[in-house]
């Protein structure tokens, strides 16, 4: 059952967003409020829970990226930079917003996992540029930019954020970010 609370609670996260109830939670599960507080003591233990199998899933997936032989050092570091779990990746950015706004500690723990969790691209790149398939660059810079990109998409001013998937902005900020922006 506290898999199937988690799992109904982001079928309607993508539903409705953030602002969910356990009353909605309640209806879909077709289970009493009981039932949900033996799992769980409150809606953000949920949203905690949730956070916490995402953060989890994202990191199965490194290193399933990480180990995979038939990728290329670049297309592993590209995969690593774009990876979110599958039942997330049609999400968009406002939802962040709002787990920013109603459940901020649950989006403090992913914010924190997202700036501080590095070891396997800086290890990735390190070893490109000791290769000589990445120039040498300044590996903090790197990481910067690309929390820099992803912080202004939080930002409420943001406009692409209302048309394209967390996915799409991230592939597309990735690809400028490894290819820059000129032809050869």
């Amino acid at each position: 059952m506290h898999d199937r609370i988690i799992q109904e609670a982001i079928n309607l996260i993508h539903e409705k967003g953030f602002s969910f109830t356990i009353s909605d939670l309640v209806r879909n599960l077709g289970t009493s409020k009981r039932t949900i507080y033996q799992y769980f003591d409150s809606k953000d233990s949920i949203i905690e829970a949730i956070i916490e199998e995402l953060i989890s899933e994202i990191k199965l997936k490194e290193q399933h990226i990480y180990n995979n032989e038939d990728l290329s050092l670049i297309e592993k570091i590209r995969e690593l930079l774009i990876c979110i779990p599958e039942q997330f990746q049609i999400m968009d950015f406002r939802l962040l917003i709002q787990l920013k706004k109603l459940h901020y500690n649950q989006w403090e723990k992913l914010n924190n996992f997202i700036s501080h969790e590095w070891d396997i691209v800086i290890e990735l790149i390190e070893r490109g540029i000791n290769e000589g398939a990445i120039r040498k660059i300044n590996i903090q810079l790197f990481i910067e930019l690309y929390l820099g990109a992803i912080n202004q998409i939080y930002d409420a001013k943001f406009s692409l954020k209302n048309r394209l998937t967390m996915s799409q902005i991230l592939n597309s900020a990735i690809d400028i970010l490894l290819n820059g922006i000129y032809v050869e």
